[in-house]
């Protein structure tokens, strides 16, 4: 049975992962920092039993071109960005399996890399919007197949940082062509 992971905001930068059926509960909280190599930094952590357990942390550079740090529990996790103009960032998780993430259907999903490239998905992000009398009420979740539960915390932790850098590049994708657009409306 697919474990859905639900978030409480559509923020993964910021936001509660849960699921009641199975007492998961990660949460994600993202504090700004005045410091001049790190501009953020996102820590996870997952609520077991009533103890809150520390699963990982993603160390946001203040300088753009720079790398975001990964670390789940006590392994740095190296994201390896994986197409030329797209963003597919691949990562080898804690059995030494290599994952890759990728945008479908403008969906983050997560694909295991094995000898023949694989298509079938072990985790897919899906939004939907709900439309209730006078306000659109949107959910968001984390679908996870069952044979990826020995790596949930790589997964909720790299998709935390893969779905973070996705929407920076289409918010500044978005401003670009704006920009480009108002600057092309005025000739």
């Amino acid at each position: 049975m697919t474990l859905r992971l639900s978030l409480a905001k559509n923020d993964p930068l910021q936001t509660t992962f849960s699921c009641p059926e199975r007492a998961i509960h990660y949460t994600s909280d993202t504090v700004t920092r005045n410091e001049p190599f790190c501009k953020a930094t996102t820590t996870v952590r997952k609520n077991v039993v009533g103890e809150s357990l520390h699963v990982g942390i993603i160390e946001w550079p203040a300088n753009p071109n720079d790398r975001p740090a990964v670390v789940v529990g006590s392994r740095t996790i190296e994201m390896t960005k994986t197409g030329l103009y797209t963003s597919p960032e691949k990562f080898q998780g804690i059995h030494g399996e290599w994952y890759e993430w990728q945008i479908r259907e403008y969906r983050a999903q997560l694909v295991p890399l094995k000898v023949a490239r694989s298509q079938a998905s072990i985790a897919t992000f899906v939004t939907t919007l709900r439309q209730a009398l006078f306000r659109r009420k949107e959910s968001a979740a984390l679908l996870i197949s069952p044979e990826a539960a020995h790596i949930l915390d790589d997964i909720v932790v790299t998709f935390i940082y893969f779905e973070s850098l996705w929407r920076e590049r289409e918010r500044a994708r978005s401003r670009s062509w704006d920009s480009g657009y108002a600057a092309g409306a005025t000739l």
